[in-house]
């Protein structure tokens, strides 16, 4: 499972941030191998460099355990976005058979427009690289990938990821596509204890324990 950082992060906030710590100790005890992955940078947006990223730390680790063939990703916040891109872009040359995100970020237009900040962001992320099929939501319909099923963990008192314009609207679209789909309500502000503590985790691996 590979598993994307938010905004500021870093791989190795999966095992030194508690909250993070105990969310993926809940998945690492149902059996997945973890590739906490740096994205490329704190602050990738998944852009097409953080997506090379992925790929390319996904294929430095194939010699290092035996798998059995099968993947999923996590995105934490920010990280919604290389990790659905992922599956929806189908960039590691195996399908993603599931994806979940935690106050998962997927809507690239909605960031842009609700922050002036977040905006100049994207752009340095980017770099001049054309945004086309790197939004989530709002090119939900040119993904080869789409299907992926989808569980998105929302809490309604986010205010720093609107779950409206993010998981939930995902989630219907994705639902509407004909994925399997589940949404998980929690409580709490953006990745809180709410959000980040082990019964997340473990209604994680559930689901992608039904996807295998």
């Amino acid at each position: 499972m590979i598993v994307s950082h938010g905004r500021g992060g870093q791989a190795l906030d999966g095992i030194t941030h508690p909250p993070f710590d105990t969310l993926v100790d809940a998945i690492d005890v149902q059996g997945y191998v973890l590739l906490l992955s740096n994205d490329g940078g704190k602050e990738t947006w998944g852009s097409p460099d953080a997506l090379a990223y992925v790929g390319r730390v996904y294929r430095a680790a194939q010699p290092h355990f035996k798998g059995d063939g099968r993947v999923y990703s996590l995105g934490i916040s920010m990280g919604g976005l290389p990790a659905t891109l992922t599956a929806y872009r189908q960039t590691l040359g195996v399908r993603v058979r599931a994806t979940a995100i935690v106050a998962g970020r997927v809507n690239l237009r909605d960031a842009e427009r609700t922050s002036a900040r977040r905006a100049a962001s994207i752009r340095r992320a980017f770099g001049g690289a054309s945004q086309v099929g790197y939004d989530p939501v709002n090119q939900f319909a040119s993904f080869r990938g789409r299907l992926t099923p989808l569980l998105a963990v929302v809490s309604a008192q986010d205010t720093a990821v609107a779950s409206a314009a993010n998981g939930i609207r995902l989630a219907i679209l994705a639902r509407a596509a004909g994925a399997d789909v589940q949404v998980l309500q929690v409580q709490g502000p953006h990745l809180s204890r709410g959000y980040m503590n082990a019964d997340v985790g473990s209604k994680i691996a559930q689901f992608f324990n039904t996807h295998r």
